[in-house]
């Protein structure tokens, strides 16, 4: 597997880099939330890990965000949460509602890529979140755009109904790849432990290329969702998978350890 390297972080190098997520809705709220995380990244860090770095990313989802469809209200924020994360990776994300996103934008979503347009013309993120099922036109264009910028790419798909077949997933991993994804992420839903053994196993494999037919070698990050797939949130240094989230309050996604246990289990 390739690695990828943004500043001085790698992922692919079997340590899975911890993502915590901003979910606020004003300014106010994102940046206090924003405060919040990086002072309790930064206990953490000295408390369990004796100053060692291990919160790498700070994702600003901005689906949350009521003025995002302001393009001089959010570059005025994303500047700001540039200077508090200076030294961690900033990624953006506006997760569709098709894809576990909020629900209130019916207006962003109809301008998701003009809205992308500005953020990567600002360039002031280290890695951007596009969806797969954007349409591969819309994900090549801006995975181009993202690149001139020397901003990295993550393409995303997320299945909140079901565990999809490995055929399934690994089609997906394959077009994710094709159409520029540095980064190449599948959350999926699980039914029952086998569904959450099966990725991990399909992603282990991936890692150690036991699939040569398939030639993935872009980094993956996957995670199955809920309280079944919360051991696949801390396994990354079995799987390989490169990236796992972690919550600082309010869990983005269902099923996120704190970022307490999440330091703890990848020591």
């Amino acid at each position: 597997m390739e690695k990828f390297t943004v500043k001085n972080c790698c992922f692919g190098d079997g340590i899975p880099k911890i993502c915590v997520s901003i979910t606020g809705r004003t300014k106010e709220e994102i940046l206090e939330q924003g405060r919040y995380i990086l002072t309790e990244a930064k206990s953490l860090e000295r408390k369990i890990l004796a100053d060692r770095p291990r919160l790498d990313v700070v994702e600003f989802r901005a689906d949350f965000y009521d003025n995002v469809c302001d393009q001089s209200e959010l570059s005025a924020l994303m500047s700001e949460l540039r200077m508090l994360f200076s030294d961690r990776l900033l990624l953006f994300t506006y997760r569709t509602e098709e894809e576990g996103g909020e629900l209130r934008h019916d207006r962003a979503e109809s301008m998701l890529f003009d809205i992308y347009d500005w953020v990567l013309e600002e360039a002031i993120i280290d890695l951007i979140d596009i969806e797969l099922m954007s349409g591969n036109y819309r994900v090549v264009r801006q995975a181009a755009k993202a690149h001139e910028k020397g901003i990295g790419v993550i393409i995303s798909n997320h299945d909140f109904e079901k565990t999809p077949h490995n055929t399934d997933l690994m089609e997906r991993f394959r077009n994710m790849q094709l159409l520029g994804g540095d980064l190449l992420k599948i959350s999926v839903m699980p039914k029952n432990e086998f569904d959450v053994k099966r990725l991990m196993e399909l992603t282990e494999n991936i890692f150690y290329g036991r699939l040569h037919e398939e030639e993935i070698i872009k980094p993956v990050i996957t995670m199955a969702m809920g309280d079944l797939g919360r051991i696949s949130r801390i396994s990354g240094k079995q799987t390989g998978s490169a990236m796992t989230f972690a919550a600082v309050g309010q869990e983005s996604a269902p099923g996120q350890p704190d970022l307490e246990e999440m330091f703890r289990a990848l020591m």
